[in-house]
């Protein structure tokens, strides 16, 4: 090739120079579609862990009202022993009741088969002695 002028020089430089930006801002454009593609991937995910997050704090906070609500409402160990030998001791005061007034009740009525035998009896002599 002959010499190149400053002219031709120029205009090689500049074309070079040109497809350099071009090429360096399609670069940029690809590299920012790729940004953008990642944050909003990441962005996605961060709103899939929170919402997870949440339903495991429901969870967690309905396990707690859950424990709370037991602990408001069940007896303790303690006060359920004492109400229950209570209890019992009531139990067996009626039962030791029962118990005297069946043996009460049992001897009442003896006495008046007893009696009723005796009545009969005097019933049969008078009978046997009007004959």
């Amino acid at each position: 090739m002959a010499e190149w002028t400053a002219e031709q020089v120029r205009e090689l430089c500049e074309q070079r120079f040109e497809s350099q930006d071009r090429a360096v801002a399609a670069a940029l454009a690809a590299q920012e579609k790729a940004v953008t593609a990642a944050l909003g991937a990441a962005e996605r995910a961060v709103l899939k862990a929170e919402a997870a997050a949440d339903k495991r704090f429901d969870a967690v906070n309905e396990f707690r009202a859950t424990l709370s609500d037991q602990a408001r409402l069940l007896m303790p160990r303690g006060e359920a022993q004492a109400e229950l030998k209570n209890l019992r001791e009531k139990i067996e005061t009626l039962t030791a009741k029962m118990e005297a007034m069946g043996g009460k009740s049992a001897g009442f009525s003896a006495g008046w088969l007893i009696l009723l035998g005796a009545v009969a009896l005097l019933g049969n002599i008078l009978a046997l002695l009007k004959r």
